[in-house]
């Protein structure tokens, strides 16, 4: 994940980080479509890079929109993920997406178990 200074000039924050020692961070950013969204950026106790994005527009983000989020927190080679968890274990309290990175990159020890 970029160092926090570098995204910090593209979002927002509507309150300060939120620690329960995962460095939580909430805050508002405005996409290039001109949509404003609040993303929720932290890191969980397993390992895991975490962003939430949820639109004011009513509707969930468009592939383009995840790609920018992914650009302003991630650098260019590396690879973060969204995922499909199954049907028993959807949790849907927003209209939002989710992207997610292994902090050491270790995809190998990628386990369902580790984000839900």
């Amino acid at each position: 994940m970029r160092d926090e200074k570098e995204y910090n000039s593209k979002v927002m924050w509507k309150v300060n980080p939120i620690s329960k020692g995962f460095g939580i961070k909430y805050g508002l950013i405005e996409l290039p479509t001109g949509v404003r969204a609040s993303v929720v950026v932290g890191r969980n106790e397993k390992g895991w890079e975490h962003v939430s994005i949820e639109l004011y527009a009513r509707r969930l983000p468009t592939w383009a929109e995840m790609c920018y989020i992914k650009g302003v927190f991630w650098d260019d080679e590396e690879e973060v993920v969204q995922i499909h968890p199954k049907k028993s274990h959807y949790v849907n309290l927003t209209e939002a997406l989710h992207l997610w990175r292994p902090i050491n990159g270790n995809w190998a020890l990628m386990n369902e178990k580790d984000i839900i």
